[in-house]
């Protein structure tokens, strides 16, 4: 990955770029939508102009917590002109649920309201605009999405100088 553009990530096998909000109704329309596989997956801002950012995000709680961080933190961690703004991994759980249940996972975390086990990632609940983001995701074989998502963030680093806005770590 050079440029973590939309046409990039469908060159390199993403599928989805579906809002958040669309993420229930798509599985529960039976046809999958979101696999139950280990992969990668990318959370997508359709702009790259600078966010505005709010003081209390749209997430629910993370062990009985709300995380919002201060909007001069959130400043200082944006990544000028990069439309992805989170990288991450799902593994093939006990429950088989991959791919789908991770995404879903970090969907509720962007529900007021809700709690959800997901604190990867929480700020992007901070953009005004959160709602337009867009989650995509790629199916690889089990016990390579680490090695995968290891290697996007690393060239993600590479091309802007630091994480993804959203990420915490490097893994």
């Amino acid at each position: 990955m050079k440029t973590f553009t939309v046409v990039e990530l469908m060159g390199a096998g993403f599928d989805g770029f579906v809002p958040f909000a669309n993420i229930k109704q798509e599985y529960s329309q039976g046809d999958g939508g979101i696999p139950r596989s280990p992969g990668v997956y990318v959370v997508v801002r359709p702009s790259t102009d600078p966010p505005e950012f709010l003081a209390k995000g749209f997430g629910g709680t993370h062990k009985a917590r709300k995380a919002n961080a201060p909007v001069a933190e959130l400043e200082a961690k944006w990544v000028p002109g990069a439309s992805v703004v989170y990288i991450g991994k799902a593994s093939q759980r006990t429950k088989l649920d991959g791919l789908w249940g991770r995404i879903d996972e970090y969907a509720k975390a962007g529900r007021p309201g809700m709690t959800h086990n997901h604190s990867g990632g929480e700020h992007i609940w901070q953009l005004a605009d959160a709602r337009d983001l867009r989650v995509a995701w790629k199916v690889v074989a089990d016990r390579t999405e680490k090695k995968l998502e290891e290697a996007m963030i690393s060239a993600f680093v590479e091309r802007y100088g630091r994480l993804p806005f959203g990420n915490r770590s490097s893994t």
